[in-house]
Formats: C-alpha cells, structure tokens, sequence
C-alpha cells in the first residue's frame, strides 16, 4: 500500500472515531480551518539544517496547496507549570490557516502536493511528525480588551481540552467556554487573541487519537516564564472564584515561542 493511501485511510478512521458527530455536523459553513503539524528533528545535533528546510523550503511548498493561507512556527517551551504532554512529545509546531469550502480536497490536495516534494527531493530524513490534525474554526477570533501587543517576543499557547461524552454535555462546555472562558483568559497579562478549533481529522499512518478541542492564544512578552507565571495566576484566580467548569480538563496543552510567521503570496 502507498504511503499515501495509508494516510488516506488512517484520515478516515480517525475522523470519525476523534468524536461522536457526523461528519455533516463537523463540517463548517464558514470554511475557515487549521492545519497543525508537531515536529522533531531525527537528529538534534542538525537543528539549523532542519528549521532551514522547514523555512526556505517546506512551508512555501505548502503554502502553494490551494486555501493554505499563512504559517506559524513555534518551538517548545519546556516547564513544571504546564500539564504534561500526551505521548511523544514533539520540539516544533506549525499552525497553518486554510480557507476551504471542500476540506477533505484540501487534504488530498496537500498529500498529494507532499508527495511531489518527495518525487523532486524536497523532503527530508531529519523531519519525525508526531502530530498531523485538522481543525474547524469554532467561532471568531477574539481579540483582548486590555492587553496590548508590549513584549519583544511572541507566544503560541496551545489550550486542548478533551470532552465530551455526549452532545448536551458538548453544549454546556461550549457555552462556558465561548461566553466566560476565553475572556477570562484574555484578562491574563500579555495574552492579546484567542481562536478556538474542534477536531476534524486525525491524519498519521499510526493510528492514534487527540483531545477534541484546540484553542489558539497569541500572546507577547519578554520572556516565556512571564506568560507561563501570568497564565498561572489566571487560572489559580478562576478556580478559587468558582469560574472554571469541571468539564475544563486538559490534555497535552503547550507553550511555544513563535519562530517564523509567512503568509501566501
């Protein structure tokens, strides 16, 4: 079986094993979706060769794929405060804005793409995935009322939660999450935008499942120990008032640094 192929099938075993919702009902109006992909590099001692070819070479090869708008990266930052990560752990991430009327062409269309990069030498041995997802925007982006762009340095934290067992049980979360949640969150110190996604495919050979939500916080600050102690704070403050839900549970949530932000021409 083509490597291809076997993409193409895990894709659809995951989707619709990643939650209880048809797939009419994951499918967004809007057409505004993400691409998340966790890297490593198979050999830590060629790093710079690795976010080279990630930079010069892959992220403008994907951004050629129709609806495939702009690209962020960001590498990890490591620290006790923040939960720990669920199997193998990559080093980078890659958020990639889509905007497609027809997502699972979009998919194809991108597999395909990836594999004429393999057929010209485009791709290369130092790229381990350890994660392949696809999102659906879930609502508009929000932006913070009091907290302006300040720090020298910009910060992806990446909040997943796991839920839910049943639809109505999706609703309450939903609720608590859109109404309160987030703008709670953006009260917390150099936190500036929020975007929220649900989980839509599942896209690795190996089989293997994700928490079903995903949201997006931008954040700026000199240094990633402030947003990690800023972050903290905000939800030690929340919980202590009562305004978190006992459906909040994360799995694998993460900070990165932002290393690179490009978008298609």
């Amino acid at each position: 079986m083509s490597g291809l192929r076997a993409l193409l099938l895990t894709a659809e075993f995951a989707g619709g094993s990643a939650c209880a919702w048809s797939a009419d009902e994951a499918t967004p109006t809007d057409g505004k979706w993400l691409m998340m992909v966790v890297t490593r590099s198979t050999d830590t001692t060629r790093e710079a060769d690795f976010n080279r070819w990630y930079d010069e070479i892959d992220i403008p090869d994907v951004l050629q794929v129709p609806g495939y708008q702009r690209a962020r990266r960001g590498h990890r930052v490591q620290s006790a405060d923040l939960p720990p990560a669920q199997g193998e752990d990559g080093t980078y991430v890659a958020l990639y804005d889509i905007a497609s009327h027809n997502i699972d062409r979009t998919i194809i269309e991108m597999l395909m793409a990836s594999r004429r990069m393999e057929a010209v030498g485009r791709s290369t041995a130092l790229l381990k995935v350890t994660e392949r997802l696809y999102f659906r925007q879930h609502g508009a982006p929000v932006e913070s009322a009091t907290a302006p762009r300040t720090g020298r340095k910009t910060f992806l934290f990446l909040e997943r939660v796991d839920c839910c067992r049943d639809a109505a049980t999706g609703e309450r979360l939903d609720d608590w999450y859109d109404v309160r949640h987030i703008h709670d969150m953006l009260r917390t110190p150099g936190f500036v935008r929020a975007t929220r996604y649900e989980l839509y495919r599942v896209l690795m050979i190996e089989p293997q499942s994700a928490p079903r939500y995903l949201t997006v916080y931008e954040a700026s600050a000199d240094s990633a120990e402030q947003i990690v102690a800023a972050r903290r704070l905000t939800l030690n403050a929340l919980s202590a008032q009562g305004r978190l839900s006992e459906l909040f549970v994360e799995h694998g949530s993460a900070l990165f640094q932002q290393i690179n932000d490009v978008s298609a021409r």
